[in-house]
């Protein structure tokens, strides 16, 4: 994730990449460590997806088609905060090592916790061919992922693979003080900052972006316009929700 309100300590090595503007995220630790992509691509029908459960606050999908034409179905799918995750020492050992400040953030806390997955649907994906995704707040991020230019950020996906983030996000009103429904969710191709507009030949193109909201969510006002308001960047990203 880039654009953030404080610097990110980890820059992942390369060519810089750049992504559309998102929400802040505190510096990570340099004690940090990530989880390691899977190496060996398999291939799958196209996944139907099945009914939200009703603690989901909403799933977001779309179709990547990378240049040599293997096709990806990624998804996201955040859950309702809780006051303790099903793994909740892990998860505070995991922010406290990779996210600078984050008990602090907000007056009263919750814990987001959403899972990303992506099935490859035809071809052969090359590991070179990256896609972010975004997650509220201060996000730490569990298995086939690596970060994207720093820890407590966005994290780039392994195609295929799955992979499990959490974020602390504020425990009031879900649409103010760092409320769930203030972030931007989804995906985003990594793009160099002069590019022009749209996807370039050796970029990777996102189509049939869709978001389906859950009853879960019922009591935010932002994400009740979601459905009707995704933010495509013609073809280099998947996004609902932030500014």
């Amino acid at each position: 994730m880039v654009r953030h309100r404080v610097i990110l300590a980890a820059v992942a090595a390369g060519v810089l990449l750049a992504l559309t503007a998102c929400a802040p995220h505190p510096a990570p630790s340099a004690t940090a460590h990530s989880a390691s992509p899977s190496a060996t691509p398999s291939t799958s029908a196209t996944p139907t997806l099945p009914p939200l459960a009703a603690d989901v606050l909403f799933r977001i999908s779309v179709t990547a088609t990378a240049p040599n034409g293997a096709v990806a179905k990624l998804t996201e799918t955040v859950h309702a905060p809780v006051a303790a995750t099903d793994q909740q020492s892990d998860d505070e050992a995991q922010l406290d090592n990779e996210c600078d400040s984050w008990r602090s953030a907000y007056s009263s806390t919750k814990f987001l916790v959403g899972q990303v997955s992506a099935i490859l649907v035809s071809g052969r994906w090359d590991s070179n061919q990256v896609i972010a995704a975004d997650m509220a707040g201060y996000p730490v991020w569990q298995g086939d992922q690596r970060p994207f230019q720093g820890f407590c950020a966005s994290a780039l996906p392994s195609i295929p693979g799955a992979a499990r983030a959490v974020s602390p996000v504020g425990g009031g009103d879900p649409d103010r003080d760092g409320g769930w429904a203030i972030y931007r969710y989804g995906f985003g191709v990594p793009t160099d900052p002069g590019a022009g507009d749209g996807p370039s030949p050796t970029d990777v193109v996102l189509s049939q972006c869709s978001i389906q909201v859950g009853s879960a969510a019922h009591d935010s006002v932002f994400a009740s316009s979601w459905t009707t308001s995704p933010q495509t960047d013609k073809g280099l990203s998947c996004y609902f929700g932030g500014s």
